[in-house]
């Protein structure tokens, strides 16, 4: 037994030896590295973003200590002090900046989901003063503590309370209590209602998902929890938070709003968090005066489709060849809401990656396909959608016809389809194609309207596509510059293939049977388009496309509430006319020459093959390369029609028996 003890006292010694070595260096560490207390006294610069001519976007508050607008601790709220206390650090007053409680509970619950918690307000300062990123590991968590125990020494619980409140984040580019209050109630934080105050002292613990703007439900509830609190800790008698429960809450934006808010925040979105904390001037690729008369002219599309239940809309204008944003409208009014980077289903705009496909694989702008009913096996409409028999590629896509997209797509596989949209940054397709099946043709698979308008870059980059762009760099107060890193383009398809996808989408004649005369997309110069309407009428889409310019736009209601019958031809297509409008500025835009490699062939009209004498002529193009057409088979002797028996015989007997003619 004597030496069964005596190993368990060697084993606990061992055990306890790296706990011991670790807290000696930790001692050692805050000794030797008295905290430099001037550090408190230095900020970063606000955040200014401007456009390409140099015109202020937005100016962002300082991250962290902006001396100009410092509140000192006595001239807040103190229920809305204590609230904080409360909310993020009930052991604020008793640790030495470390609650090792708090951090042993943390690690435990942070290890088994990969995070790394249990801050202390002491600990989140040293954070905002290290300007550390949002990727918590055990590293920075080591640093903080390390930095808090050194703050804690150094100075007193006042001053680090005042810190952090001057410098915490609270949402909407809000630093500092002070300036939450100015932004989401319009008055100074001394003027609060209790609940007011307390409200505001629980957003920091999660800006996005509190936001009183988008959340406020989310932050009351919180903020009633916290009173509790409150109660519970003596700081206000129970007749005092139901007061402030009952005071009324209204919050709303005040001060100047942003120009292009959502443009602001998905620009920020791309600033590494060191460069966003650095603070200096932020040169974007918004052109501001286009961002202006865009907004109004969506605004406009609403106002005047609103009796057709429109309630929402948006759109984005990309330089082609950058690929650099212009202009981007997420929504309408003050919603928060940016439709333009939202995963919505996208209807037939997802057929042009169909047909592409196709003909990289050996199809051409003549090819057939079977616009019936009865196309596939694994698809068959018994009701709904006119046929129109055996059609062209060229007239198929233009006109959008969705029985010939799926039939396409049996015909080059849905795997292929999945394999293009993913590479042009169309489309994230998680699983296999069995998830999306046949109706991927038709806008099974969500995507966004921004990655949807780059992605249709193919069509005049000779098959490039590029990832949006919003910032060209970053100018910060000492003079130095950030330059972000540009993504390497994806060659998604040939020039030759994606040329001809472009001739057929750029051509009038062939969308005249499918939506008739007089289209938005008929311009003074010409482009390429497409539309889409999805989920019962409730998203529609369309995108052109020229040799200078990409433009997207999306018209429908963010809640899945069907409009009336308006379709991507009534609502997005005329927002699309005109974003091609005012980037032309009265000038011709224009579409890519016809590259090496694509010939001039004479089809017939009616199978796309070679004609015979009796055959109806066309002319078309192709890759050269293309294997030799066959003489066309359709057309006897005298030159009488007669489709394929076998293929058509479905269609054939639908037809006869509808009254009318089938077209």
């Amino acid at each position: 037994m004597a030496r069964v003890a005596r190993v368990l006292r060697g084993a606990a010694v061992a055990g306890l030896l790296p706990l011991v070595i670790v807290l000696h260096a930790t001692v050692v560490a805050v000794l030797a590295t008295p905290f430099d207390r001037t550090a408190l006294d230095r900020g970063s610069a606000p955040l200014v973003l401007v456009d390409v001519r140099g015109e202020e976007l937005a100016r962002l508050p300082a991250e962290g200590a902006d001396r100009t607008q410092w509140t000192a601790l006595g001239e807040l709220p103190a229920v809305g002090v204590s609230a904080v206390v409360e909310a993020e650090d009930q052991g604020f007053w008793e640790h030495r900046g470390v609650d090792s409680t708090g951090i042993a509970r943390a690690l435990w619950l942070d290890a088994r989901g990969g995070r790394f918690g249990g801050s202390t307000l002491t600990m989140q300062l040293a954070r905002m003063l290290l300007g550390a990123t949002n990727t918590r590991t055990p590293a920075t968590k080591v640093r903080e503590v390390l930095l808090a125990l050194r703050i804690e020494r150094a100075t007193d619980k006042r001053t680090i309370l005042e810190q952090w409140l001057n410098r915490a984040y609270f949402g909407n580019g809000a630093y500092g209590y002070e300036a939450a209050a100015r932004l989401y109630f319009g008055r100074p934080a001394r003027a609060l209602a209790p609940g007011e105050a307390v409200l505001l002292a629980v957003l920091p613990r999660a800006p996005s998902g509190y936001d009183p703007l988008t959340h406020l439900d989310a932050a009351i509830a919180r903020r009633d929890r916290v009173l509790e609190l409150l109660v519970e800790r003596g700081v206000m008698t129970a007749a005092a938070a139901a007061d402030a429960r009952a005071q009324p809450i209204a919050v709303a934006r005040h001060g100047a709003p942003p120009a292009a808010p959502q443009f602001v925040a998905w620009a920020l979105a791309q600033l590494p968090a060191e460069v966003r904390h650095a603070g200096g001037t932020v040169r974007t690729t918004l052109d501001l005066r286009l961002q202006r008369g865009l907004e109004a002219r969506v605004a406009a599309q609403v106002a005047q489709l609103g009796d057709k239940g429109l309630a929402q809309a948006g759109m984005v204008v990309l330089d082609a060849q950058t690929t650099e944003v212009r202009a981007l409208v997420g929504s309408v009014g003050d919603s928060a809401i940016d439709i333009v980077t939202r995963r919505r289903n996208p209807g037939s705009a997802l057929k042009p990656f169909v047909y592409a496909t196709a003909i990289e694989r050996g199809a051409s702008p003549a090819s057939i396909a079977w616009d019936t009913r009865d196309t596939s096996a694994d698809y068959f409409a018994p009701t709904g959608g006119v046929e129109h028999g055996p059609v062209r590629y060229r007239t198929a896509l233009a006109s959008s016809y969705n029985f010939a997209a799926v039939s396409v797509l049996e015909q080059v596989g849905i795997a292929h389809v999945m394999t293009a949209l993913h590479a042009a940054g169309v489309a994230e397709l998680p699983g296999v194609p069995s998830d999306y099946g046949l109706r991927l043709a038709l806008g099974a698979a969500k995507v966004r309207l921004l990655d949807l308008t780059a992605g249709y870059g193919f069509l005049v980059r000779g098959g490039r596509v590029g990832t949006p762009r919003g910032i060209t760099g970053v100018v910060r107060p000492d003079g130095q510059r950030w330059t972000p890193a540009v993504a390497a383009e994806t060659q998604v398809f040939s020039p030759q293939t994606s040329w001809l996808v472009m001739d057929m989408l750029s051509d009038p004649e062939a969308r005249r049977p499918g939506f008739g005369m007089e289209l938005p997309f008929d311009l003074p110069f010409p482009i390429a388009a497409k539309t889409g309407t999805a989920r019962g009428f409730a998203d529609t889409w369309a995108v052109g496309a020229t040799r200078e310019y990409i433009v997207g736009a999306w018209a429908g209601t963010f809640d899945g509430t069907a409009t009336h019958g308006l379709v991507g031809m009534d609502a997005a297509a005329p927002l699309v006319r005109a974003g091609m409008l005012a980037v032309a500025g009265g000038k011709k835009l224009t579409l890519p020459a016809r590259p090496d490699g694509v010939v001039d062939v004479e089809v017939c009209a009616d199978s796309g093959l070679a004609p015979g004498p009796r055959c109806p002529h066309v002319h078309d193009y192709m890759a050269a390369g293309h294997a030799a057409l066959a003489p066309c088979s359709w057309h006897d002797a005298l030159g009488v029609l007669a489709y394929p028996v076998a293929r058509a015989r479905g269609w054939l007997a639908r037809a006869t028996a509808r009254t009318g003619p089938h077209e």
